[in-house]
């Protein structure tokens, strides 16, 4: 991807999210082509969308939602609007507020409501006009997904932060020099064994990691007087005090369910008593960070036989080529080894289309294998992140997603460049700026004669672009699979 191209954010997709709502024992929402409401369509809010990329992709290839994208920066919704002009979507409306406006206007009920990056970054009073938001518009059995800075993992950097603010407070600086004033202080702090600030742990290595996050991040997280992580148990608390339970973290890695078949997880999350308490053990054992958790109004389980009937529906997707799968790796609790004929005779399958769990197990069944073989292969591959949870494909959503890819692929190049393309299965997949280009030339072009022409049109980045063009041809069956060509 070329600096500029702007990011899609997989995990809001409604798959994703309905994904997590089963896999926890909850129903999905009415409105999902999952959920009871069948072939009824689902109403999606994301708040703060910036420049919603993810939105716009979303929306042209789930032809079923209605999707609502709000901010109040006009350059960006601008940006949304001319790329959903150019590929025709036209269900999606951009609302340019804030969440106090948003509080007073007129929506529709939502099946889904993400708030990605802003619950940890406002001020308390905006952190409560948002649940108010989500009292008022999210449908009983609809889904909040909620991302948020957490602790403990951001208590050892907290001295750092609060050096950053005050050392530079009211000069007129950007966010480079502003770091390197309060890196500066902070190196004195440690050169003197400043108790608070040993305590955290911190050194100097972590300050140069640190030195290292784009600067808009930096800004965010530590130039920003209201961003302020939370405990997971506060969150709890926030959305219980609205009537949303918690389903689980967005992540399969991350779970709950996964981590406590093992140590040391299980010894010390087995002795807490519910399910917040469970939480803040395992984020204490995992030094957490950042969530991503998903919430359900009303908090409605599924019966086991209809979990299994749902589940069965559920579409997969690699996330790379066949050929880069990784079948020995590291997860939160050790390694996991699942380098089988079955979890082999899986990908394979999936490097051709992504498919739903019935049917993988309908291949693996005539093949002589058991159902459980495939659901636990499916289960690594999810706890690894090599596939993820999609829609099945329909007509409509292939002719959303293919008008939208001719737009994105006009943009390549562009400052508003995007490096993912939709597909119809729901979701969008990363595609580079340069791979984007290389879709559009013969297929019999030699590498580097397709690195020469590609970089006509882009802006220079280096070697990265042959590299691209070497790779390309492993990695056009993939893009083929998806549905994603000239």
């Amino acid at each position: 991807m070329i600096p500029g191209a702007r990011a899609f954010a997989k995990e809001l997709a409604p798959s994703f999210i309905d994904h997590t709502c089963i896999v926890n024992g909850f129903a999905p929402p009415d409105g999902s082509p999952l959920g009871e409401g069948v072939g009824a369509g689902f109403a999606w809010c994301e708040l703060h969308c910036g420049s919603a990329v993810t939105a716009t992709l979303l929306a042209g290839c789930n032809p079923v939602g209605d999707f609502h994208a709000i901010d109040t920066r006009t350059a960006l919704l601008e940006q949304a609007r001319r790329l959903a002009k150019d590929a025709n979507v036209r269900n999606i409306a951009f609302h340019e507020m804030g969440v106090e406006q948003a509080l007073a206007a007129s929506f529709p009920m939502f099946d889904y409501i993400v708030l990605n990056g802003i619950y940890s970054w406002v001020p308390m009073m905006e952190r409560g006009m948002i649940l108010a938001f989500v009292r008022k518009y999210l449908k009983p059995g609809g889904a909040v997904l909620v991302t948020y800075n957490a602790r403990p993992g951001w208590n050892r950097l907290d001295p750092f932060r609060r050096i950053f603010r005050e050392a530079t407070r009211g000069r007129n600086m950007d966010a480079k020099a502003r770091f390197d004033a309060a890196r500066d202080i902070y190196a004195k702090l440690l050169d003197a064994k400043a108790p608070a600030v040993m305590a955290t742990g911190v050194t100097p290595a972590t300050i140069a990691e640190i030195e290292r996050i784009p600067l808009e991040a930096i800004a965010a997280d530590y130039a920003n007087d209201f961003a302020e992580p939370l405990y997971v148990t506060e969150a709890f608390s926030d959305f219980a005090a609205i009537d949303c339970a918690f389903a689980g973290p967005i992540e399969m890695a991350e779970s709950a369910a996964v981590l406590m078949g093992h140590e040391p997880f299980k010894s010390v999350m087995e002795r807490m008593p519910h399910v917040a308490g469970k939480e803040l053990a395992k984020d204490m054992l995992r030094d957490t960070r950042f969530r991503r958790d998903v919430f359900v109004r009303g908090g409605r389980r599924m019966a086991a036989d209809n979990r299994a009937m749902v589940m069965t529906g559920l579409a997969f997707a690699l996330e790379h080529s066949a050929a880069t799968t990784r079948y020995e790796t590291k997860v939160p609790y050790g390694e996991i080894r699942f380098d089988n004929p079955h979890a082999q005779a899986l990908v394979a399958a999936l490097e051709k289309s992504p498919r739903t769990l019935g049917d993988l197990i309908a291949d693996a069944m005539a093949r002589g294998a058991e159902p459980d073989s495939v659901v636990a292969n499916v289960h690594a591959l999810l706890v690894t992140g090599q596939v993820r949870p999609v829609y099945r494909a329909t007509p409509e959503a292939e002719k959303g997603a293919r008008a939208l890819q001719s737009a994105i692929r006009a943009r390549a190049g562009m400052p508003d460049a995007i490096g993912f393309m939709p597909t119809a299965f729901g979701t969008a997949f990363a595609v580079p700026v340069p791979d984007q280009i290389f879709l559009g030339l013969p297929r019999n072009m030699p590498a580097d004669e397709m690195a020469r022409t590609a970089s006509e049109a882009l802006p220079p980045i280096g070697d990265v672009i042959v590299q691209r063009a070497r790779a390309f041809a492993r990695n056009l069956p993939r893009y083929k699979a998806l549905g994603i060509s000239a």
